[in-house]
């Protein structure tokens, strides 16, 4: 229906144009029009309005330019300009009869397509999920309770050692979206803007080790753009709310950007975030502080089924206190491949680089890390019956953290179970 549509609104736009190529064009404007029809064509369609603006201050007879005008405006969405136009033309008692009963038919596409666009000006949508699994080192912990401190040894205390237990999830998300009327004009082609506004929530609760719990209530709202040529962008401000076990962990407040550019079979990826980080325990006032982020990611389509990914982070986080002060430097990659319809396979690869500052206390000497993580998973998508809408999914992960300070060295496997709706 879609497709029949933009068929329809193509024709129309073009069947208006035509109406009126018989119609006479200043010599002297001749060659300002044409390139505003070629502006507009090329699909630089503020070009060509600003262009055709100027001819008809210039020549304020020049019907034809007020017409193009009206299709340029339909073109970038802006129904009432476009209205506006094509209802000059057809009042003015020169034009020909064969032509207003085209631009009857051009104004009655603009309203039925300005009427569907308020219709649907509010999008909703969300999801629900639940999941299990099972972590064998909840507190990421060593798994030795004898570690080494400036040559001495010395025992951990039991819950100190890497702790395991089963675990299950649950994820709540709703989603607004606001399409704004009308587009604007950043680059050559109209980019409509949506406003976004979600809410999520997220709880992973230990059966075993409830000390551990984790809960984050996360509310985002900002703007998307997307362009209607290759590129799309968005800037939200964000806030986290974070249980640990029993008590409020702390609030995350910052602000996200991305631009996201499409180059044939190669999507690019390229992200900002700021980020204060506050604590409530006494116990992490030290973490207290500004995180800065960059990232950039480059996904690559090989076929209809392979894809895979290769992207850059970098972050520093500006803590209360030296030691707890570090810059992160991450390498991640991922390879996708769909078997059949609906069906996912993934595998991916990160390693990250932590360079903390100032001296941990008591080992007297500055903390780096280095962390693998890999993933492997699989997710299957209903798109028919009693479960249509439906996914499932599991996920293996493993981490290996070493650090030159030997209370931060620890592995952990997780695998997880999922099930999920989209609404």
């Amino acid at each position: 229906m879609k497709k029949v549509l933009l068929v329809t609104n193509i024709l129309l736009a073009m069947g208006v144009s035509a109406s009126l190529m018989a119609a006479e064009v200043p010599k002297e404007l001749n060659q300002e029009f044409l390139e505003a029809l070629k502006l507009r064509d090329e699909g630089n369609v503020f070009a060509s309005i600003e262009l055709l603006e100027q001819l008809i201050a210039s020549q304020p007879q020049h019907k034809r330019a007020e017409l193009e005008l009206a299709v340029a405006f339909y073109r970038a969405k802006l129904y009432a300009d476009a209205q506006a136009y094509a209802k000059s033309v057809l009042s003015d008692p020169s034009t020909p009869d064969s032509v207003k009963e085209t631009i009857q038919v051009f104004l009655d596409q603009v309203t039925a397509e300005q009427e569907a666009s308020d219709k649907n000006r509010h999008r909703w949508s969300g999801s629900f999920g639940l999941g299990a699994g099972f972590d064998n080192n909840v507190n990421a912990s060593p798994e030795s309770s004898i570690i080494s401190v400036n040559g001495i040894e010395f025992s951990l205390a039991p819950n100190s050692v890497s702790q395991e237990s089963k675990f299950g999830t649950i994820s709540l998300l709703g989603r607004h979206a606001y399409v704004i009327p009308g587009t604007i004009g950043l680059g050559i082609r109209p980019v409509q803007r949506e406003w976004v506004s979600a809410l999520n929530f997220y709880r992973k609760a230990y059966s075993e080790e409830s000390n551990y719990n984790l809960d984050v209530i996360t509310f985002s709202t900002g703007m998307d753009f997307i362009s209607s040529t290759n590129w799309r962008a968005s800037l939200a401000v964000r806030a986290d709310a974070i249980r640990l076990g029993n008590a409020h962990l702390g609030w995350f407040k910052g602000i996200n950007g991305s631009y996201t550019m499409v180059q044939g079979v190669n999507e690019f990826t390229f992200t900002a975030d700021v980020t204060q980080q506050d604590y409530d325990d006494a116990a992490n006032k030290n973490r207290e502080g500004v995180r800065t982020g960059l990232g950039a990611e480059m996904l690559h389509q090989f076929s209809g089924t392979v894809a895979a990914k290769i992207g850059l982070d970098l972050a520093l986080m500006n803590a209360k206190e030296d030691f707890k002060t570090y810059q992160s430097k991450s390498l991640n990659s991922g390879l996708y491949y769909s078997p059949m319809e609906n069906m996912m396979l993934y595998g991916e690869l990160n390693y990250r680089l932590l360079d903390y500052d100032g001296v941990e206390p008591v080992y007297n000497h500055s903390r780096n890390e280095h962390q693998v993580k890999g993933v492997l998973g699989a997710t299957y998508n209903f798109k028919e019956g009693h479960l249509a809408d439906w996914s499932v999914g599991t996920r293996l992960s493993g981490i290996n953290n070493t650090s030159d300070v030997s209370i931060y060295d620890y592995s952990r496997t997780d695998l997880s179970f999922d099930l999920n709706r989209q609404f």
